[in-house]
């Protein structure tokens, strides 16, 4: 049995909840300071609303909320929305050197880490290369996505950028997803 919890998908999912407030604020008002003081307020409130439901404060969260809070005020004192746009590309970042961390760790560590996180015996010496082989091609992704958000945050409007920040990170894993998927199907079949 692990003995931590893993990273549930819906973390990831309720980073775009604060997105999604911020566009549909954006809608209806002209000053894009309400747009991400909205945001803001959002977010916080689910890290409060988290913390209410577990008692433990999730990281994770805490950093998304963190990048919201911080870069969305430097924005609101600069009056410009720029920073406040670049949050999902600075937290890719992070995510793109853990990753690297990882591809570099020794096989003791991540035995011993994922050993943690998943039922005995799951994880052996030999899975270890197509684990490292999925952290180059995930690392790839994150970053072509990053960069894609830049682009946007740089240069496109806000509803080009709310599209490729948000649903964008997900669409960038469906060939990879497809890929997966067709390996294992493959694999049960034996061709």
């Amino acid at each position: 049995k692990p003995t931590e919890a893993v990273m549930s998908p819906a973390i990831l999912l309720t980073q775009l909840l604060p997105l999604l407030v911020f566009l549909i604020v954006d809608a209806f008002v002209t000053d894009v300071r309400i747009s991400i003081l909205a945001a803001i307020v959002f977010a916080a409130g689910q890290l409060g609303l988290s913390w209410r439901r577990t008692r433990k404060i999730d990281w994770f969260v805490l950093l998304d909320v963190g990048l919201i809070v911080a870069l969305g005020a430097v924005s609101i004192l600069f009056e410009d929305e720029l920073l406040f746009k670049l949050k999902p590309a600075i937290l890719e970042g992070l995510a793109v050197l853990l990753l690297v961390a990882l591809i570099l760790a020794p096989d003791r560590f991540l035995l011993s880490y994922f050993g943690r996180l998943l039922p005995s015996g799951t994880l052996n010496s030999e899975a270890l290369g197509r684990l490292r082989t999925m952290f180059v091609a995930m690392c790839l992704l994150v970053s072509l996505h990053a960069v894609a958000v830049i682009i946007c945050a740089l240069t496109a409007s806000r509803r080009i950028w709310a599209l490729v920040s948000g649903p964008g990170f997900y669409l960038v894993f469906l060939p990879f997803l497809a890929a997966g998927l067709l390996r294992y199907l493959r694999a049960r079949r034996g061709i």
